[in-house]
């Protein structure tokens, strides 16, 4: 079991990663958008584990997959699929806005083809 000093300190680091990630979202091409987005969204899932305190072995077996795919999806190297994320949104009793929420609050963008989404 970790220590609450350690805890902390990941919690930290991941709040900080989160902002350089949304700093630099804008006036990127769609492309780098992209990879934001699944970067983000993979430091969201590991941040919302974290705060749970499950391993990612334990998110693991509720997605069906390897710990070593969840943390593929944490450091947002592979695209968690939509219906991976709603079934751990419903193992953990969170809200999937919880994931897109802050995204809105700062209007940030996520575009396809070149194009914003309004």
């Amino acid at each position: 079991m970790m220590s609450n000093g350690i805890v902390v300190r990941n919690i930290t680091a991941l709040r900080e990663r989160m902002r350089v990630v949304l700093d630099t979202w804008d006036n990127v091409s769609a492309n780098d958008n992209k990879d934001k987005f699944v970067e983000y969204i993979g430091l969201r899932l590991r941040l919302r584990r974290i705060y749970l305190g499950y391993t990612q072995t334990k998110i693991a077996k509720m997605l069906n997959c390897t710990f070593q795919q969840v943390q593929k999806y944490e450091k947002g190297i592979n695209v968690i699929s939509l219906d991976k994320l709603l079934i751990f949104c419903e193992a953990t009793n969170t809200d999937l806005s919880w994931f897109l929420r802050p995204l809105d609050k700062l209007g940030k963008k996520l575009y396809i083809n070149g194009r914003a989404n309004d």
